[in-house]
């Protein structure tokens, strides 16, 4: 078999895992207890793997964050010595079966949400929106009194009713939401409009079966229903359990693993394993909340919650959410065409993802690297504008820079030089 044709299955395969994935939500535990390979003293972040040294100041800021959450220090000097002295360990959120969405930054205690992929048995847990705070301490690195009783209070109060009702129905099937979401609007990384009314539906009664006492059965509607984006977490968690069952695969140029740490923006190729390709983090085209705000206040891309962009979600499926491509001042057929153009790039359209605005052809998935370099097309990626000083800016967009391709295939080359 010629070296094409091993790779031209190699892909089959890989993008078959995406498409055939059956995420389903079946717990909510502990990131010590559901993420491979996280310890004590240890510290995930968002992006490519970075020294405390070089971070960036809202990663620096997350990582002490982390170091007080835990305990591990009572006053920020000493945890930022405890860093500086290399006695806390720091990974890549990536190379872990997790997301480090924003600054991704996640401890042994965060409680996650686990999901698994009922067709391969690949399980990812992903950290959930803090209700008020929103992106909060995971998200947005930050810690105060107040982020920290409202982690407590979810953990001791809100999870626990929740993981009875999935020990109860086992589990909440996620494919079926985004099916529908995205044929009303979402694209599932910026926008999850109709997917938290989706989710809320299928939730609210096996709730309220629970007969939980009053003030806390409020406490947790009021936290579903009343969190922007509360479903983002169980998307990305679809995707990276896919992901996981698409990696590693020999000959395989589809791409599976993405993301940026302000610094750099990495990518991952199933068939050359966990090595990362990298590039200068690129900045983000969009709308700004407010117009005191312009690009040198922005950072340059964080965060890894662009995997869904590898699963077909996000910039992928533009044509779903013209909405959210109106934020960039594009019209539909603009956003139809940018799905159209992502076509160029994949290796398959995904059955299960129908989109009205495309006549119901389905979405694009499953980035192939070869594509890339070939049409001169590099992937788009949606997301959120972080502040230099922290906190959301606005939102927009980006590509993929052609550097971490290029590196990818001269990489994948040597690997199956014959």
């Amino acid at each position: 078999m010629s070296l094409r044709d091993k790779i031209e299955e190699a892909n089959q395969i890989a993008v078959g895992r995406i498409i055939q994935s059956d995420p389903v939500w079946i717990d909510i535990r502990e990131a010590g207890q559901v993420i491979d390979g996280l310890e004590d003293h240890m510290i995930l972040h968002s992006g490519p793997p970075v020294p405390y040294a070089d971070m960036c100041a809202l990663h620096r800021r997350g990582m002490i964050s982390g170091v007080l959450f835990e305990g591990w220090a009572d006053n920020p000097e000493e945890a930022d010595q405890l860093l500086s002295g290399g006695h806390i360990r720091i990974e890549s959120a990536l190379d872990h079966n997790t997301v480090g969405a924003g600054t991704g930054i996640i401890t042994k205690s965060v409680a996650m949400m686990v999901v698994e992929d009922r067709n391969s048995g690949k399980r990812a847990a992903t950290f959930p929106a803090e209700g008020p705070f929103q992106g909060g301490f995971c998200g947005w690195g930050l810690y105060t009194p107040e982020i920290a009783e409202n982690l407590r209070m979810m953990k001791e109060e809100l999870f626990p009713p929740l993981r009875r009702v999935l020990e109860r129905t086992g589990g909440l099937p996620i494919k079926p939401i985004l099916a529908e979401s995205m044929q009303m609007g979402d694209e599932n990384h910026t926008r999850q409009t109709a997917a938290d009314l989706l989710f809320t539906h299928k939730m609210v009664l096996p709730i309220l079966e629970e007969h939980l006492p009053q003030d806390i059965l409020l406490k947790v509607m009021r936290y579903i229903v009343e969190t922007p984006r509360f479903f983002h977490c169980f998307g990305q968690a679809a995707a990276r359990s896919a992901l996981l069952a698409a990696s590693n695969i020999p000959y395989s140029t589809m791409v599976t693993a993405v993301g940026g740490n302000a610094l750099e923006y990495g990518i991952k190729l199933s068939g050359t394993g966990e090595r990362w390709f990298t590039a200068p983090a690129p900045m983000m085209k969009g709308r700004y909340i407010s117009s005191q705000y312009t690009e040198k206040d922005q950072l340059p891309w964080i965060g890894d919650s662009c995997v869904v962009e590898c699963a077909g979600m996000g910039g992928l499926a533009a044509a779903a959410s013209p909405i959210v491509c109106n934020l960039r001042g594009m019209m539909l057929a603009d956003a139809i065409a940018l799905t159209r153009e992502m076509e160029t790039i994949c290796i398959s359209h995904n059955p299960n993802f129908p989109i009205p605005n495309l006549d119901f052809d389905c979405l694009p998935v499953g980035i192939d690297a070869r594509l890339v370099l070939k049409t001169g097309t590099a992937p788009e990626i949606h997301g959120g504008m972080f502040n230099k000083e922290g906190g959301l800016i606005g939102a927009g967009s980006a590509r993929i820079p052609m550097e971490c391709f290029e590196k990818g295939l001269l990489a994948f080359r040597e690997t199956y030089a014959q």
